[in-house]
C-alpha cells in the first residue's frame, strides 16, 4: 500500500488530499496540518473565483488551472446545495496602461471589455475615474462551505487527518510515507525552507447586505465588494511583507469608507465582523517535484490571492506528478 502525506489543510492541501485518495482508493492518504478549517487563511476570504496576486506565474498555467477550478465550482452550482453563486463581476482600473485580454478569459462566462460609455457611467456611479474595465460572470462560494464539502468527501473516501506541527520536510513524522505533498502556503517559508515566500496581508470586513448582487473590484483604488451567500465581503489590503494578523483600525476605515463611496447603501449594512490574514506570496507559484532523501516531494504552494481560483486545477497537476512517479516505480 502506498502511503502519501499531504501537508497543509487549506483549500490547496485539502483538494490535493481528496483527489489523491479518490484516484488511489487503496492508498493510505493522511492530511497533516497545524490548523484545519475554520482556522485556515482561506476560511477568512471572500470565496471569489478571480486570478489575483499570482506573481510571474505563466499565463497559460493560470488559464489551465483556473479553467478546471471554474468548471468544478460551476458543477457545484448546477448540483445545488453548496451556496455557490454565479455573479456579475466588474473589474475597473484608474491608471492608463496597456491592457490586453487575459488568456483565462476564454474559459469563463460572458467576459467582455467595457466601452467608453460604460466606463463613464460606472465612473459616475462609483465616484471614480475609470479608464479601463472588463466584466464577466464569476463564481463565489463561502470558503467554509467549500472546505466542509471537501472535508466530507475526503472522509467518505476514508482519508485520515492528523493535527501536528512539522519543522522540516525531513521530520521524523514523515519517515513512514512514500510520497509527501507540500501544500503549506506561508508555512513553506520555514518548512522547505523557501525564503522567496512572503506574506501579502489581507484584511476584510463582513457585512449583512443581501441586496448586493454583483461583485465590484476597483483594481487601482484597492477596494472590492464580494457578495457570497453568507455575507458581503468588503476589502481590502494587499500589503506585501506585512506579518500583522490583527485587524488594523486604519485599514478598517479605508475598507468601509472606500466601499461605501462606491455603493452608498453599504452605509446602512450591519457589520458582521472583521478579519485579517496572510496570503502566501511568491514570485511564481511552485508546483513541481523534488527528490528529498530519496523520497518524492511534490510542492504546491505560493498561490497568493488565487488559492480558491486555482485549487482544483493545481490538484490535478499534483496528482499527475505522483502518477508518473508511481508508474515509473512499478516498471522497475
Amino acid at each position: 500500500m502506498v502511503r502519501i502525506a499531504v501537508l497543509g489543510a487549506g483549500v490547496i492541501g485539502l483538494s490535493c488530499a481528496l483527489k489523491i485518495k479518490e484516484k488511489y482508493k487503496d492508498s493510505h492518504v493522511v492530511l497533516i496540518a497545524e490548523e484545519f478549517s475554520p482556522n485556515t487563511t482561506g476560511d477568512g476570504s471572500g470565496g471569489l473565483w478571480y486570478p489575483y496576486l499570482c506573481g510571474n506565474t505563466p499565463e497559460n498555467l493560470i488559464a489551465k488551472w483556473g479553467a478546471e477550478t471554474y468548471d468544478f465550482l460551476y458543477k457545484l452550482l448546477v448540483e445545488g446545495g453548496h451556496e455557490v453563486r454565479a455573479v456579475p463581476m466588474k473589474c475597473l482600473y484608474r491608471i492608463k496602461k496597456d491592457y490586453r485580454r487575459p488568456k483565462w478569459a476564454d474559459n469563463v462566462f460572458a467576459f467582455q471589455q467595457m466601452d467608453q460609455n460604460q466606463l463613464h457611467y460606472l465612473s459616475q456611479m462609483y465616484s471614480a475615474d475609470y479608464v479601463y474595465g472588463h466584466t464577466l460572470i464569476t463564481l463565489i462560494i463561502p470558503p467554509i462551505t467549500l472546505m466542509n464539502y471537501l472535508f466530507q468527501r475526503f472522509k467518505n473516501a476514508k482519508g485520515e487527518m492528523v493535527q501536528a506541527k512539522l519543522t522540516s520536510l525531513r521530520d521524523s513524522v514523515l519517515s513512514q510515507f512514500d510520497v509527501v505533498v507540500n501544500c503549506t502556503g506561508m508555512g513553506a517559508r520555514e518548512l522547505v525552507p523557501d525564503y522567496s515566500v512572503y506574506p501579502i496581508r489581507g484584511q476584510v470586513a463582513k457585512m449583512n447586505a443581501p441586496w448586493i448582487m454583483e461583485c465590484i473590484v476597483d483594481e487601482d483604488g484597492g477596494n472590492y465588494i464580494i457578495p457570497n451567500a453568507q455575507a458581503c465581503v468588503l476589502g481590502g489590503t494587499h500589503q506585501e511583507h506585512n506579518y500583522n494578523i490583527n485587524v488594523d483600525d486604519k485599514d478598517t476605515e479605508f475598507i468601509l469608507k472606500g466601499c461605501q463611496k462606491m455603493v452608498h447603501s453599504l452605509g446602512n449594512a450591519k457589520v458582521l465582523g472583521h478579519w485579517a490574514g496572510l496570503r502566501p506570496g511568491r514570485p511564481e507559484i511552485r508546483l513541481e517535484a523534488e527528490n528529498i532523501g530519496g523520497k518524492l516531494v511534490v510542492h504546491n504552494y505560493g498561490h497568493g490571492g488565487s488559492g480558491l481560483t486555482l485549487f482544483w486545477g493545481c490538484a490535478t497537476d499534483a496528482v499527475a506528478i505522483i502518477d508518473k512517479h508511481l508508474t515509473n516505480k512499478s516498471k522497475l
